[in-house]
């Protein structure tokens, strides 16, 4: 289950502050002999990697205090002082000491996973470092992971939807994954193997909670108002049955129709990748871990395209702006290409997985030249079912079991990535798939640094920053995107989610300042950051801030007047923010290998038609732009209509769920296929009769 650990003697290679994996080195140049290499310096450094990052542990942070225990343990430090503290941190009743451990929230996202890792490292059944959990303390943990897990583990949620998500995607999997591992456990100790479970059947998020979770006076929270139970008595082996059955059916629907809802969430990625990682390193039912080590290729196969020294681009759900370097994914890649690794929560589990890359994503990840130039355009789940009233229990739920009409789209190139996320207009959004959409540009570079449309407020100073709670409606085909902030949008909450407005926000462009040039130019703004080029254009037509019947009137013809004066930097010069916060913001991208200046690419650029087709009421307008390449698209500024390219409607239900050179799948396939310049991987997740 874990990697065989034999012995901890440090070799004679040191890893070096200054070392960088091929994957993030800004000077690395693609040869195909090299991957072997790197492939073996990764694996023979890995147990030194290992016992660095252990040693460097910081126990600081929200979720971080049980870390140094765990980092003392591996190394074998200090055992009884660990023992002695351990023991009564899972036995304490003092407040302080479980707040600061997370024990009295019983959604943390990190002690059942640090609770379970323990027992199966250091615990007495361990075949790695057996004993180093001294018998009262392993006592002590399992008392305290059967109460944190006694009434999350309802196994009547194994017989619902995988697609039912209990209050975010990454508290869904953690808690789902616990109740799996957690099961494991239990049903092969003595003193928990016949003990019953209360299995509730009142429905998902048995005390999900936030005025529990975070709360100074904490709640337990009501039921929920289903009456699922059977009357039937379960056991530990029964939940562990029934969750492998789950998870064998959790993973072959994402490699069906797609994957994730919090999609390349910076900070969440960590939790959602380290629990999934877990079934394959942990569950002792290798038919479900061979397949989880299948989606975890596909996954990484998926991020490998999509990445540019280790920083991802394209849209992404649930996005920190200005995290960048802290990605989580970021993170994980750069112990998986032989850099450091972290002992911080979810990033320790990592440290003891036996989960590897295939030779296919090294070669995926490094040669981002030999990929040139293509689109990566993947289905993508979250779209609520849009059923009232909702099946009792799921007060607390997303129902996200649909045929979702959202498509994802990157373009992708060695010198920048520009993505979004187009939305069907009448698609039901859940209260997460909208949650701090991002969308934009991320340049190659130290940082990936981005520019990207945004909501926006004032902060502190008076001045405009970026506000990552907006919605925009987005078109594009290659390196061309149109984005606007939408006028309106459905959202379907779980019944005791409260509904939150993200509409009619001032609106801006966030452009940085680390760019070799800026220039602007008739309305445009040009950016130049290494041999990438940027056009980024407001539209903005007339009476944009109002008409009033009888007393304007409005130019003659079919067309408005676009206005060159349509934005106003920030006092930084960072940002821009629109005049008219429901303008059309057009994206132009391209490289110095197919213009030798920006100032070449800015002439073709001011070429291109734009046009503002006047609608029925003055200042409401259709969108109409050629880009370089010829290609003509239709954008309503003025309501949700269907955006065209090349006078075809967009199609939210593609027949791919993968489409790029590298990551292809059938829509419901559930059959996945890799592709390098020299190596392919067929992935089959349709093992298994439902």
């Amino acid at each position: 289950m874990f990697m065989a650990i034999i012995g901890l003697t440090i070799s004679t290679f040191k890893l070096s502050a200054q070392y960088v994996t091929p994957i993030l080195n800004q000077d690395y140049v693609y040869n195909s002999n090299d991957i072997n290499d790197y492939i073996n310096k990764a694996s023979e450094t890995k147990q030194d990697r290992i016992q660095l990052a252990f040693e460097n542990v910081n126990g600081d942070g929200l979720r971080e205090a049980f870390c140094p225990h765990f980092a003392d343990l591996y190394l074998g430090k200090n055992l009884d002082e660990v023992n002695r503290t351990l023991f009564e941190i899972f036995t304490t009743d003092n407040p302080a000491i479980q707040e600061k451990y997370r024990l009295n929230d019983p959604w943390c996202l990190v002690f059942k996973q640090i609770a379970y890792h323990m027992y199966y490292a250091f615990g007495s059944k361990s075949k790695h470092f057996a004993g180093r959990l001294y018998p009262e303390t392993e006592k002590a943990l399992l008392e305290l992971l059967w109460k944190k897990t006694l009434y999350l583990n309802d196994i009547q949620l194994t017989k619902e939807s995988t697609w039912w998500m209990v209050g975010s995607e990454n508290h869904d999997i953690v808690s789902k994954v616990s109740s799996l591992i957690s099961s494991q456990i239990f049903m092969n100790e003595e003193d928990f193997k016949d003990r019953v479970y209360p299995d509730l059947g009142t429905g998902a998020g048995e005390e999900y909670w936030f005025h529990h979770m975070y709360g100074q006076n904490r709640l337990a929270g009501p039921h929920g108002r289903a009456n699922n139970k059977d009357e039937k008595e379960y056991t530990a082996a029964d939940h562990y049955s029934a969750w492998v059955k789950y998870f064998e059916k959790f993973i072959t629907e994402r490699a069906k129709k797609g994957f994730f809802l919090e999609m390349a969430s910076y900070g969440y990625m960590a939790v959602t990748i380290s629990y999934l990682t877990d079934i394959y390193d942990l569950c002792g039912d290798e038919h479900l871990r061979q397949k989880a080590e299948n989606f975890l290729d596909v996954v990484w196969a998926d991020w490998a395209q999509e990445q540019l020294q280790g920083v991802r681009g394209g849209a992404k759900t649930r996005e920190k702006i200005g995290t960048r370097w802290n990605d989580s994914m970021y993170r994980f890649a750069r112990f998986y290409s032989g850099g450091i690794g972290e002992s911080s929560s979810h990033f320790f589990a990592q440290l003891l997985s036996n989960y590897k890359w295939k030779p296919i994503i090294w070669q995926i990840a490094l040669d981002s030249k030999g990929r040139a130039e293509y689109s990566s355009v993947r289905r993508q789940p979250g779209e609520e079912e849009g059923e009232m009233p909702r099946p009792l229990g799921t007060e607390r739920s997303m129902l996200c079991d649909t045929e979702s009409r959202f498509v994802r789209y990157s373009w992708i190139t060695p010198d920048y990535i520009m993505g979004c996320q187009m939305d069907h207009p009448l698609a039901i959004h859940s209260h997460l798939s909208i949650q701090n959409r991002w969308q934009g540009i991320t340049f190659k570079g130290e940082k990936g640094p981005r520019v990207f449309p945004t909501t926006l407020k004032l902060d502190e100073k008076g001045d405009y920053a970026p506000f990552a709670d907006g919605y925009t409606r987005c078109v594009q085909n290659e390196n061309v995107m149109i984005v606007q902030q939408s006028r309106g949008f459905t959202v379907l909450n779980p019944d005791w989610f409260p509904y939150k407005s993200r509409a009619n926000l001032d609106y801006g462009v966030y452009i940085g300042n680390g760019h070799d040039n800026i220039v602007e130019k008739e309305g445009w703004i040009f950016v130049e950051h290494g041999d990438a080029y940027l056009a980024v254009r407001p539209v903005m037509g007339e009476y944009a801030s109002g008409w009033t019947i009888l007393e304007d009137e409005a130019t003659p013809g079919f067309y408005s007047e676009i206005i060159v004066d349509s934005y106003e930097w920030s006092k930084d010069k960072q940002l821009i923010y629109l005049k008219d916060k429901y303008a059309g913001l057009i994206f132009e991208s391209s490289r110095r290998e197919h213009y030798n200046s920006l100032y070449d690419f800015m002439d073709a650029i001011l070429k291109n038609p734009i046009y503002l087709q006047k609608t029925v009421v003055p200042g409401f307008h259709i969108l109409k732009y050629t880009g370089i390449n010829g290609t003509e698209f239709y954008f309503n500024l003025a309501n949700n209509e269907i955006p065209m390219v090349k006078g075809e409607r967009i199609d939210y239900k593609p027949t791919m769920v993968f489409n790029s050179p590298f990551v292809k799948s059938k829509y419901n396939s559930g059959v996945v296929y890799l592709k390098s310049n020299n190596m392919e991987l067929k992935l089959d997740f349709n093992d298994v009769d439902f």
